[in-house]
């Protein structure tokens, strides 16, 4: 066992902790495109043939080289001869010569030495001829061979989330499975000699185990599969028995719960008794939740989580969501770190006080005004408070240095 702990700052101790799990191979598995939303891609995607895979007509029309009616006007009139039609699905491939044209359908076969398409309503047609006092640019309603996509061109970079017009792109482009990063399996183990589980009602000293029903959900929303343990009573070989069990099956673990400075909280001693197991930190400068621990085994990432719900969470938001990420394969790009992780701006409702040299996390609660303004509530209920996190809508954050934020003041809130 390997200990790197003293309490750190949070950012020190989260680039600590995503720098030790930086070798981590992460793996892939090929699956139905139309099972590939919101997975993310192993490889990029490469363009298989062009797109357009031929010369077409953007619209219904007439093909013809645009030179001939380059002269058309009112008192000089041109009149092509049409040689024939071309509909779409249509293999018969026609070439023009000059002062002809062919009646085609949109997205059907450009005829050889057309390059242009006139519209219906700028000719007027008199048996096998039309005529035209329009002219037409080279390319008017014509699309190319490849002018969209070229054979061999990279259409979708490796690392990008799917999202739905990627899956319509991907089939539009004939691919019909992608290779994909595999989820990560996350262990969710809630201990607690206080804790009973849903089918079970509690007595007065006792809590339903709701802490791993919020981890599995945010677990799954992030891109991985989120399982949870029975309960593991406050017992040193319990808690290490269970941890060891989960690392069996899983990328990643998080306990619930045993991870403070009590007699009975003993995730810190089962983690430090597992072989090839490094505490990267155990105790962080942040409230709430400045107990988490952060350990690796056999290099998985083995997070101890505060019990208390608020802090719980909080931890989970801080540091096992970009751990998450970091095994889900989702990229760090600005545009997917802003889609995945909405602020807005508020105007706090009220004081604040914060802790000097603490990172503080404060639940808020937004209101919008009828002139648009948005307010800032703050929830400085304790961390055990459930109601504080069902009725708050985002966090606030207010940095190690600040000991104060005042009614009026402009804050960025990370909406839950």
């Amino acid at each position: 066992m390997a200990r790197v702990n003293m309490e750190h700052s949070v950012e020190t101790a989260l680039n600590s902790y995503l720098e030790e799990i930086s070798d981590t191979e992460l793996l892939s598995e090929n699956v139905n495109i139309e099972e590939a939303l919101s997975r993310i891609l192993y490889e990029d995607i490469i363009v298989k043939k062009d797109h357009p895979p031929f010369d077409r007509a953007l619209t219904d029309g007439y093909a013809l080289k645009s030179g001939d009616i380059s002269y058309a006007t009112e008192a000089s009139p041109v009149i092509l001869r049409i040689i024939g039609e071309v509909n779409v699905g249509s293999k018969e491939k026609l070439s023009i010569s000059p002062k002809e044209a062919v009646k085609i359908s949109k997205g059907a076969f450009l005829p050889e030495n057309a390059d242009a398409v006139l519209l219906p309503e700028d000719v007027e047609p008199e048996k096998d001829y039309i005529k035209t006092v329009k002219s037409v640019v080279p390319e008017n309603y014509v699309t190319r061979q490849g002018e969209d996509l070229k054979t061999g061109e990279v259409f979708i970079r490796k690392n990008r989330k799917l999202r739905p017009q990627d899956i319509g792109g991907i089939i539009g482009i004939g691919c019909r499975q992608v290779k994909v990063y595999k989820k990560p399996v996350v262990t969710i183990i809630p201990t607690g000699n206080e804790l009973v589980p849903l089918d079970v009602e509690p007595d007065y000293h006792q809590i339903i185990a709701s802490n791993g029903y919020v981890l599995k959900g945010f677990v799954e929303q992030i891109g991985g599969i989120g399982t949870t343990s029975t309960i593991v009573r406050d017992d040193l070989n319990r808690v290490k028995s269970a941890i060891s069990k989960a690392l069996e099956v899983s990328d990643m673990v998080l306990v619930s719960g045993g991870s403070s400075t009590g007699s009975k909280d003993n995730t810190l001693k089962a983690v430090e008794s597992l072989e090839n197991s490094k505490i990267i930190a155990h105790g962080v400068s942040m409230k709430p939740g400045g107990h988490v621990l952060l350990a690796t085994v056999g290099g998985k990432p083995v997070i101890g989580l505060p019990g208390h719900p608020v802090s719980n969470m909080t931890c989970f938001n801080v540091f096992g969501k970009p751990v998450l990420r970091k095994l889900a394969g989702t990229p760090r790009s600005f545009w997917q770190e802003r889609k995945e992780t909405i602020k807005l701006d508020a105007f706090l409702a009220k004081n604040i006080k914060s802790p000097e040299g603490k990172e503080d996390y404060v639940r808020v609660r937004l209101f919008e005004e009828e002139d648009k303004k948005i307010l800032a509530y703050p929830y400085t209920g304790k961390s055990s408070f459930l109601s504080t996190l069902v009725k708050s809508h985002g966090v606030i954050r207010i940095p190690a240095e600040c000991i104060a934020l005042y009614e009026g003041d402009r804050v960025e809130v990370m909406l839950f």
